[in-house]
């Protein structure tokens, strides 16, 4: 017998039973009497009696003739309910008699027991029986018209460590009422706690329970440690019991056999009362729930994914460019390109936009008007060593200043002016019209915005490295081929997705279970299967042993956030007394932020906790190569893009200066055709010297002064 037995006596003499060896065992005994020992009138009958018997040196035959010792639950006073009855039915025929003979005269004959002649006053006698209402040594004693009493009590008793207490009364009227309120009765179980040894059944499993690394050398709770020691140990300093640590047998931790009915693993052991509690990360079901109690949750977890962590992203070449999105880069390009646009056709069209400087160039005309060419220091140097031209009396030459008027913002200054506002950077060209000046407003306070916002998201895209996963939450496992998934099988996790009605689990556990090999044996099976095939395993576990493993494993990692709710409980046989107690001083450690401790020092702290934390370093990090290399890039491409167009300006200018020379060959040829053969030869030595780069006047000069 013990705490988890309950038994109702149906007799009424319980309280005249020694229970002297039931009291400390925490059996709840519970009974019904109708004789109360500790009622005045009882004691004081049960004094004249003892008195009486002992005068006459009688023996006393009930249980209360002699004081029994002081642990007895046994009052010396109690007497047997029949032997009250029996008192009380002749208290009540004396009463009834006595009433009968005040209401007349009672006449007494002798009969005959084999005769069918009565008493006269018989009748009479059983009716002031039935009239007659009393209090005796069994309660208030009355009848109804059958004869059969009513409105009587019954006390209801249960069996303490004081012995038989009263806990409330049983009315034919109005039933039971017990006058023990909650708190008494929660009092009264953390009573029998103290200095009790209770059985906790529990299983190996990190970080709740573990052998010390000098197990061997131990015994009893010593061998262990963990989560689960600690816990447990807090808890019985707050109740004061005492407990005993044992390793479960079969190694399981509890599931139902349809088959044969019953239960295995620690659930088992808590319903063969081999163990008083069960302590481990045990989870709280619906089907456990049927077989056992549990307290309140001491932690809460949920199903989650454990998966390799991804490999580090390298920076792009053009990560400069991440800041902003491809569609703001076409949008920024489109809108430098429409401004300018519009900056260009309203300065051409407005009347207040000044023209530029005027720009002169003097030009030589004959004549007649003709408008030859403007001075060229070349040109001078070609026909003269003295920089003055050379003119016949047929073709006086006469200079005049052609002047040449463009507006500001043509389309070049217009697409450099926005380009050059877009970069920060300012420009030479400046609008006056106050239309422009509107444009040109609106355009630098954009780019100020933009410019600012690129800034601020530019430093993180270039320090931070950014990883790459192929999956990002269950979802994304769902709809993939390529990375098996699986979970313990038989375990809580499988049995979340076996009964879930979300569609995404569901469709998770059809892939289980067509392909059983995604299935380990337990958890360590499936931590070492993910390390192993290195990205192409997903494993589901409860979160609790995802956290402690990827803080030891720093190639792992959790992906995505819980896919349930649930929780650890302290599991207790049905209808155990401890689970108030219990479940208070969990509470008490919730609230004071003891298991919060726990958890941290367990997890992050004992075994190789903290292994995988990512230490902050102290300044910003040094970019390298791969973080502005495109920008180098772009600078180079910029100036080797620069240098063709150079080439290619230069080329078309020396192809423009060829020409002109070509046209002043022809027109000069012209000039010096009506002059002599000696200067026409002279004229077509220059001509094959002018036609080509690299010609020279100087030898003409020479030659010219040295002949003069």
């Amino acid at each position: 017998m013990s705490a988890y037995h309950n038994y109702i006596i149906t007799s009424l003499d319980l309280h005249m039973v020694e229970l002297e060896d039931f009291k400390y065992g925490g059996t709840n005994i519970t009974a019904f009497r109708l004789v109360n020992p500790e009622s005045d009138l009882v004691q004081q009958a049960v004094r004249e009696w003892i008195q009486g018997e002992t005068m006459f040196n009688r023996a006393i035959p009930f249980g209360g003739k002699s004081i029994k010792g002081a642990n007895s639950t046994v009052n010396p006073f109690s007497i047997s309910t029949e032997t009250a009855l029996m008192y009380d039915a002749a208290l009540l025929f004396a009463n009834a008699l006595n009433a009968l003979d005040r209401s007349q005269d009672i006449e007494t004959v002798n009969l005959d027991c084999n005769s069918e002649q009565t008493w006269q006053h018989g009748n009479s006698l059983i009716n002031y029986m039935k009239l007659v209402e009393m209090t005796g040594l069994t309660g208030k004693v009355s009848f109804d018209t059958e004869g059969f009493r009513s409105n009587f009590k019954l006390d209801i008793v249960e069996l303490r460590k004081e012995g038989l207490t009263q806990v409330g009364t049983w009315e034919t009227g109005t039933g039971a009422n017990f006058s023990r309120n909650y708190t008494e009765q929660y009092t009264e179980i953390v009573e029998s706690l103290h200095n009790k040894t209770l059985v906790v059944s529990t299983i190996l499993n990190d970080p709740f329970l573990m052998l010390k690394e000098d197990s061997k050398v131990l015994v009893g709770n010593d061998r262990y440690e963990g989560y689960s020691v600690d816990l447990i140990y807090e808890i019985s300093n707050i109740l004061g019991f005492n407990y005993t640590i044992k390793l479960v047998d079969d190694d399981n931790y509890g599931s139902y056999d349809k088959k044969t009915g019953k239960w295995n693993g620690m659930i088992g052991e808590l319903l063969e009362q081999k163990a008083d509690l069960v302590l481990a990360d045990l989870t709280i079901t619906y089907e456990r729930e049927q077989g056992v109690d549990f307290t309140m949750p001491f932690m809460n977890l949920g199903v989650t994914i454990l998966y390799r962590k991804p490999n580090k992203k390298d920076p792009n070449l053009f990560s400069f460019m991440s800041p902003l999105s491809v569609g703001v880069w076409i949008s920024i390009m489109t809108a430098y390109l429409a401004v300018s646009l519009i900056l260009y056709t309203i300065a051409r069209l407005s009347p207040f936009e000044p023209p530029s400087n005027n720009k002169s160039f003097p030009m030589e005309s004959d004549e007649s008007g003709l408008r030859l060419a403007h001075q060229d220091p070349l040109y001078e140097a070609i026909f003269t060593c003295t920089g003055n031209p050379v003119r016949t009396v047929a073709t006086q030459a006469q200079f005049e200043t052609v002047e040449t008027t463009t507006g500001t913002f043509n389309a070049m200054n217009s697409f450099w002016f926005v380009a050059a506002s877009l970069l920060g950077q300012g420009v030479d060209v400046l609008p006056s019209a106050f239309s422009t000046r509107m444009i040109a407003g609106l355009w630098w306070f954009f780019t100020l915005i933009m410019i600012s916002s690129y800034t601020a998201n530019l430093a993180a895209f270039l320090t931070v490295e950014r990883m790459e996963s192929p999956i990002e939450s269950a979802e994304d496992l769902a709809r993939q081929q390529k990375i098996k998934y699986g979970a313990v099988q038989g375990g809580s996790t499988a049995a979340f997705f076996r009964d879930s009605k979300i569609t995404t689990y569901a469709k998770m556990w059809a892939y289980m279970e067509q392909n059983p090999n995604v299935f380990t044996k337990s958890n360590r099976e499936g931590i070492e299967r993910v390390l192993k095939e290195d990205g192409d395993y997903a494993f589901m576990m409860e979160s609790t042993n995802v956290e402690y493993v990827v803080e030891r494993k720093c190639e792992l990692t959790q992906i995505g956030g819980l896919l349930d709710s649930k929780g650890y409980g302290i599991g207790l046989p049905p209808n155990s007394p401890y689970r108030t107690p219990i479940t208070s001083a969990i509470l008490q450690l919730q609230e004071g932020g003891k298991l919060h401790l726990l958890k941290e020092k367990w997890w992050k702290r004992m075994r190789g906790g903290g292994k995988c934390q990512e230490k902050p370093e102290g300044g910003a990090a040094a970019l390298g190569w791969k973080n502005v290399g495109g920008i180098f890039l772009v600078l180079m491409v910029g100036l080797s893009l620069a240098c063709v167009i150079a080439l290619i300006e230069y080329m078309c200018n020396r192809r423009k200066i060829r020409n002109r020379y070509i046209y002043f060959y022809l027109e000069l040829r012209k000039l010096f055709w009506i002059n002599s053969s000696a200067e026409l030869q002279q004229e077509n030595s220059f001509t094959s010297n002018s036609i080509w780069p690299g010609f020279s006047t100087l030898p003409i000069c020479s030659d010219e002064r040295s002949s003069e």
